[in-house]
């Protein structure tokens, strides 16, 4: 019996690294990969692992970055032709970029490298083309005074660009020129967070997080409840403003201020239909978290005053006895949120919040049977970040 156990034992130890080695590589192991060689000078294996790793990316604006590094490492592999076509390509998923296109800079200094590079390619084929005039007998001595020779033409130098020397052939001269950082992943071409004039793409927040301002307006329907009182449901409006901040990639915080909106219409003592105002200010943060590249869920907390306004006149039924009040009821409140967003293009979306809950507690001079208001709204609206 032990002996069996031990076989069990011994053969799970045995076969949990073959396990571990079968999962798939995702995205980012293939940029690992890529970079490793790149480094170690194996380009053509880099250019590969960035096409492995652009394959497999599901972040949209992630994917102009595996474009460039395949260019790059073809570039230093002095294969003109391919990554004339890739640094091509990485120009025209960046034009689509809304959200941060390329630096004037940048952009410049690839569409030099490709200039470059396709008269690289038309001197290949060239050379390529040109017939050999004839063959070297091995018996035969090119460089002595005597006998039958054939002398070799003088190799045809081509000029690189940067990390690329130039590269002759037959006499021609080998220069090594000065190396190029390879891109990062998740990034868009600059040697900074938001600089373009670097050689590198750099990783960590996807560009098409907002940078500056996070507006968000909605409109929908809100379920007042008063005590015994019974308030219909009726239309009510948010707007939120922020400062938002880029935690990773996929985790967005907003930090502002949120203001609603919401009418409540009474009848007072004279049988006359009036209407109040349920007014909130609120400190407000808020947290999207990315579940697919255009799909967001958010949740929001708020602190702040609930003032009820529109109650100054005598025989209103919110006060005790409907006394008239001097001014709005100023009350704290509390504020709890769910939503969903889906992003139209990098800056503008479409956010349902299903739910938000709003507490405070009464307010002196109430109705003794007002323990609290409270506000569940359902709403819809659309949002704007740059």
């Amino acid at each position: 019996m032990n002996m069996g156990i031990r076989s069990v034992v011994l053969c799970a130890a045995m076969l949990l690294p073959a396990i571990a080695m079968a999962e798939p590589k995702t995205a980012d192991d293939w940029y690992s990969e890529g970079e490793t060689q790149y480094n170690l000078g194996n380009f053509d294996k880099a250019a590969d692992a960035f096409k492995q790793g652009y394959a497999l990316e599901s972040v949209e604006n992630k994917k102009p970055a595996y474009l460039y590094n395949v260019a790059q490492a073809y570039r230093q592999a002095r294969k003109c032709k391919d990554a004339s076509f890739f640094y091509k390509r990485y120009l025209s998923l960046k034009d689509q970029d809304t959200a941060k296109p390329l630096n004037p800079d940048k952009r410049k200094e690839i569409e030099g490298w490709i200039a470059e590079l396709d008269e690289c390619e038309k001197s290949q084929t060239a050379i390529a083309n040109k017939r050999p005039d004839s063959t070297i007998s091995p018996n035969t001595n090119p460089t002595g005074d005597t006998g039958t020779h054939t002398t070799g033409t003088t190799g045809t130098g081509t000029t690189g660009t940067t990390g690329t020397g130039t590269t002759g052939t037959g006499t021609g001269k080998t220069t090594t020129g000065t190396g190029t950082k390879v891109a990062e992943g998740g990034g868009d071409g600059g040697g900074g967070d938001d600089d373009d004039n670097g050689g590198g793409i750099h990783a960590g927040v996807t560009t098409a997080q907002p940078k500056v301002l996070s507006l968000r307006f909605t409109g929908g329907v809100s379920k007042i409840s008063a005590g015994d009182l019974t308030v219909p449901v009726e239309p009510t409006f948010n707007l939120f403003g922020g400062y938002p901040i880029a935690v990773n990639e996929q985790l967005e915080v907003d930090i502002g201020a949120d203001l609603n909106f919401t009418p409540v219409p009474y009848t007072d003592a004279m049988n006359v239909k009036k209407t109040a105002q349920l007014i909130g200010v609120l400190a407000d943060v808020g947290a999207v978290y990315t579940v697919a590249p255009k799909i967001g869920l958010r949740g929001d907390l708020g602190i702040g005053v609930n003032a009820l306004g529109g109650i100054s006149d005598m025989g209103n039924p919110f006060t005790q006895n409907g006394a008239g009040t001097t001014g709005a009821l100023g009350m704290l409140a509390v504020r709890v949120g769910v939503a969903a967003d889906y992003a139209v293009t990098p800056n503008v979306l479409i956010t349902v919040a299903p739910i938000a809950f709003t507490y405070s507690p009464a307010k002196d001079g109430l109705r003794s049977d007002i323990k609290s208001l409270t506000r569940l709204d359902f709403m819809l609206g659309v949002g704007y970040r740059m």
